[in-house]
């Protein structure tokens, strides 16, 4: 439970703007009724079953879908099966791939350690840059010195201005490369870096190279993934009125996606408010279910603003990675959908294209 106070200033935050980019679909028809066909059979009834038996169902499974068994391929199937199996059974399992989620957090405070290095060294930079401009001013002025007044200057001093020149001439050159490799430097690790340093989540740039990289997947092995998009409703939005309160709404939301979430579901902060969720191996069917759990979940998680209590909620947009478009295609089309969902006041909707598969 949550407890903010309401800033009473009308101005709504720009860091909650759900208009990204201009080439993005805006004109989508309603979608017609939910597909019920699912990529992986459902079991009516929970199985009872040891490691061994679900790891072959998985080795299965992947072999009867002509899906190589790679790593990645080989978590998405192993949790999507193993969440047929019962409670008791899932939780011994879950808590055994418990100690995995150590290297996760490890990279995290590593990548947050980079940010605070990476924050402190551009404000050195901008001081070394003001330092920079103070030597060029101070070089002139003793130019303008030597050059006006050289027979009224002691002999000791002008030869002292002299090596002063001389020494600042060198250390503006100096300053200037140190300058510009470290930038470079920096420029080099921000590309590098995996996780949004404020939601502990990936960040843009890395989760649209994992929906690239899954695209490639797609074409070549022909199986089905989906990429959700995720936006609080402007139901909730409309109270945040300062960027620290949103801040902490969405923080909240990223630790609840994070915690209900598949290992092998990858999600990042794409900016505006907005999250996204790559789900490998998912049809529409499994992305509905997915999305369903996942609103589910918010809506159970109370927030104070004021005196005002509200219930926590999501719009979601789903489309799915197709041989037939582009990995920024699938990113455009999924938030066509949130937009739509969001202007119908509907928890979630699939691009109309897809509902229809």
């Amino acid at each position: 439970m949550i407890r903010l106070e309401k800033n009473e200033s009308s101005n709504d935050i720009e860091s909650l703007d759900l208009d990204l980019e201009d080439n993005i679909h805006s004109d989508l028809d309603s979608l017609d009724d939910l597909n019920e066909n699912t990529e992986i059979n459902n079991v009516p009834t929970p199985k009872q079953a040891s490691l061994d038996s679900l790891l072959d169902e998985v080795v299965k499974t992947l072999i009867s879908k002509n899906i190589p068994p790679l790593p990645a391929n080989y978590q998405a199937f192993f949790e999507q099966i193993l969440n047929s199996y019962d409670l008791e059974f899932q939780k011994k399992i879950y808590d055994l791939m418990e100690a995995d989620t150590k290297d996760d957090d490890r990279n995290i405070n590593f990548e947050k350690n980079i940010h605070i290095a990476f924050t402190k060294t551009k404000e050195l930079l901008r001081c070394t840059s003001s330092i920079y401009k103070n030597f060029i001013l101070m070089s002139d002025i003793q130019n303008q010195i030597i050059k006006s007044k050289p027979g009224s200057i002691d002999n000791s001093i002008l030869e002292r201005f002299r090596q002063s020149q001389n020494n600042i001439d060198k250390q503006v050159i100096e300053l200037k490369t140190l300058y510009q490799q470290c930038s470079k430097a920096l420029e080099n690790l921000n590309t590098n870096t995996m996780y949004d340093s404020k939601f502990d989540v990936y960040n843009k740039r890395y989760f649209i190279q994992l929906v690239q990289d899954e695209a490639k997947s797609v074409q070549k092995f022909h199986h089905t993934s989906t990429v959700l998009m995720m936006a609080l409703p402007s139901s909730i939005t409309q109270y945040l009125n300062n960027d620290q309160m949103a801040i902490v709404i969405m923080k909240t939301v990223a630790k609840l996606l994070l915690k209900t979430s598949r290992r092998s579901d990858m999600i990042g902060y794409i900016g505006n408010g907005i999250f996204g969720m790559l789900l490998k191996h998912s049809d529409i069917f499994s992305s509905k279910k997915a999305s369903e759990r996942l609103i589910e979940l918010l809506k159970n998680t109370n927030v104070f603003i004021g005196s005002n209590e509200l219930n926590l909620n999501l719009n979601i947009g789903i489309a799915k990675i197709k041989t037939d478009r582009s990995a920024q295609d699938s990113l455009n089309y999924s938030i066509s959908a949130l937009r739509l969902a969001q202007q119908n006041k509907v928890e979630y909707l699939v691009y109309k294209e897809d509902d229809n598969d």
